[in-house]
């Protein structure tokens, strides 16, 4: 189901949207630990030291070719070059594992000492035997002389098993050696042994040139083509960018238990329609509103949520992954939460830690100022383009200052559900509201409760506009499909300038003027059918509206419908169904034939210069200065709201209510771009 949608004009929106922006805790949170000094630089990578061509001994101890003899300059050139394709190969990865089979080979070296000392310990029991036997063999040549010859033989027999463990020989020995001697130890010097080896000569060059390492002339090929790298980044930026050509629309949309905002696009020339990406929700969407000022006061793409929550959502639409909205009217009350985290990652946590948060919290757990049951309608304020009017099942009417995210008034003219709220287009202190309790309610948002003024209609409002090309008129829509528009210089009176019922069975559920064709105006209804109406001069002629044609949108029930402020006869509308759908009435020759030849050229173009202007252009009857007046007045009005968040001198405050409903958050995530089939009309 789409709840409600919303066109984006054109050249508000960024053309190179950004994939992540940071939340206000996370700029605060900055702020505080630039106060404190603290850097939160990311950690830089070890280097490990760069082993020189240069010294064979400074390579690992499985690439030396320093056991050879280096006496031959052929052996000596071959380690060089051996030592030169090592650092070739190696990378900072490889030289860990290098350092890693270093420490296996100390291990396995310390094994082999201990292995000697166990030898030595053997030779020493060989030298007590032979020390022992020795001793016997003096016994017995005091007792027996004639046997010194025979004794003389067996050492000459021992001797040389002796000199053999010392030495570490395998070899044989002769009874010539039987004496002791070291010389045996010469023969471990190789020098002087020549070393017959052949080596295959290297092309070092020829190694790099082929991509074996990150080091040499070709180091983009090992580490990725970056050219490639960029014509994909180029591809990828082509699909999320906006062109000039591109309509972009949001729509509040509901899929069984997912809520969330899509913005989509629609390109003229080619008629294709998909959702660039997607916001997801926390709460079932009843109601949005586009502006154009951030929280901070500056100029941006935003659109205004209004939930089941309590709290009003004012989400970035330039931000592809966005997580968070850029900021909360009213909702649950997290100032402890926030605060205590802060306080956790600038401090440590605290046991026992207390703070007072009574002054500042509101009732039912609820920001100060907030709504206490479900937000269903919102307006943006066109003139004074930081205020934001909602309307809540709560029965009230609250204005909201953006730039302080606080309320900035409260009215409880209404004794039912407020459905609907429109800022008049261009007299940027004048609201116009509808309920439940079957009235139409035209209030000035500096004056006081008992300056509101009621209208009575047949049954419970659904939808209020304003004429954009004769702004005096107030067009509402109500539940039996009942059509009316007033005067609202002669407001008091009750009288309609026109009245007619557009829908008797599926009554009326959204009404739209188009801003470039004077007399356009168009009805949706729950019999899944838009009608089409010329309203000029018949409130001169006290005539009715003349219908100039129906269709089918296929969409299901609709709820919601809109024209395109940028483009003369493109419409969407959608409803119960899970589709969006859009009308181009270009080549449709009724209609062009009925309307063609009204288009405004520029329209858009005025109403954004009026924007600029600050809002001067007044109603009629009315002169510029007392405009200017009122205007100041409305601007002092908004910026004294004060703490209380209230408007206590000119509008009621909030009264005592009891809870009201919300749904369960669901998971916040970023949502990639996504195609899908739309109906185009």
């Amino acid at each position: 189901m789409i709840s409600s949608l919303a066109w984006i004009p054109a050249g508000v929106a960024d053309p190179k949207p950004k994939k992540y922006e940071l939340s206000k805790a996370e700029q605060e949170l900055i702020q505080m630990l630039e106060k404190q000094n603290i850097t939160t630089t990311p950690t830089e990578t070890k280097k490990l030291p760069i082993i020189s061509t240069d010294d064979a001994n400074a390579l690992p101890a499985d690439l030396r070719m320093d056991e050879y003899s280096d006496d031959d300059d052929e052996n000596n050139n071959a380690a060089i070059a051996g030592s030169a394709v090592g650092n070739l190969l190696m990378n900072n990865r490889m030289l860990e594992d290098v350092m890693d089979e270093e420490a296996r080979r100390h291990e396995e070296e310390e094994e082999e000492e201990e292995d000697d000392d166990d030898d030595d310990d053997e030779l020493e029991d060989v030298m007590d035997e032979e020390a022992r036997r020795h001793e016997e063999e003096e016994e017995e040549e005091e007792d027996d002389d004639d046997d010194d010859e025979e004794q003389q033989q067996q050492r000459q027999q021992i001797h040389p098993k002796l000199n053999k463990k010392k030495a570490g020989e395998n070899g044989d020995d002769n009874d010539e050696h039987s004496d002791g001697d070291d010389s045996d130890d010469d023969d471990d010097d190789l020098a002087d042994i020549p070393d017959t080896r052949e080596y295959t000569p290297i092309d070092v060059e020829g190694l790099q040139a082929m991509g074996f390492s990150h080091v040499g002339s070709n180091s983009a090929t090992y580490m990725g083509d970056d050219g490639a790298d960029n014509a994909d980044d180029g591809s990828d930026a082509d699909d999320v960018n906006i062109s000039a050509d591109d309509a972009l629309l949001v729509a509040a949309k509901t899929e069984e238990d997912f809520a969330s905002l899509e913005v989509f696009v629609y390109e003229q020339k080619t008629g294709n329609l998909f959702v660039h990406h997607d916001i997801p929700l926390p709460a079932f969407p009843l109601c949005l509103a586009h502006g154009d000022v951030s929280p901070s006061g500056t100029a941006g793409n935003f659109c205004a949520v209004g939930t089941f929550n309590p709290g009003i959502e004012v989400w970035n639409l330039d931000v592809l992954n966005a997580l968070e909205p850029s900021c909360v009217l009213g909702g649950e009350d997290t100032t402890m939460a926030d605060d205590l985290m802060r306080y956790n990652m600038m401090n440590g946590p605290q046991k026992g830690m207390q703070h007072d948060y009574s002054s500042s919290h509101g009732k039912n757990g609820l920001k100060p100022g907030s709504h206490v049951d479900a937000i269903m309608a919102l307006s943006w304020n066109t003139v004074h383009r930081q205020v934001i009017a909602s309307g809540s099942a709560d029965c009230t009417v609250k204005l909201w200052d953006i730039t302080k995210e606080s309320n900035a008034g409260t009215f409880h003219h209404h004794k039912d559900k407020v459905q609907a709220v429109a800022w008049h287009p261009q007299e940027g202190t004048l609201l116009a509201t509808g309920s439940y309790d079957r009235t139409v309610a035209l209030l000035d948002a500096r004056g006081s409760a008992d300056s509101i003024k009621k209208v009575k209609i047949p049954a419970d409002c659904e939808a209020i506009a304003w004429d954009p090309h004769n702004n005096q008129y107030l067009t509402a829509a109500s539940e039996d499909g009942t059509v009316k528009c007033w005067d609202v210089r002669k407001f008091s009176t009750s009288t309609p300038v026109w009245s007619f019922v557009a829908n008797e069975y599926g009554g009326v559920s959204d009404i739209s003027y188009n801003p470039s064709v004077p007399g356009m105006m168009v009805t949706c209804s729950t019999d899944k059918t838009i009608q089409i109406y010329d309203v000029k001069n018949v409130a001169e002629a006290s005539k009715t509206p003349v219908a100039c044609g129906s269709k089918d949108m296929n969409v299901g029930k609709l709820y919601t419908v809109s024209f395109y402020p940028s483009s003369p006869f493109l419409l969407a509308c959608a409803g119960s169904g899970h589709d969006l759908a859009l009308w181009d009435m270009t080549h449709e020759s009724a209609i062009q034939n009925k309307f063609g030849s009204r288009v405004v050229v520029g329209a858009a173009q005025s109403q954004q210069k009026h924007k600029q202007r600050g809002g001067d252009n007044t109603m009629e009857g009315d002169d510029d200065e007392n405009a200017n007046a009122s205007n100041a007045d409305f601007e002092a009005m908004m910026s004294n709201s004060g703490n209380d968040n209230s408007n206590s001198n000119k509008v009621p405050d909030l009264k005592k209510n009891k809870g009201g409903g919300s749904s369960s958050k669901k998971k916040r995530g970023g949502g990639n771009k996504k195609k899908k089939a739309h109906k185009v009309r």
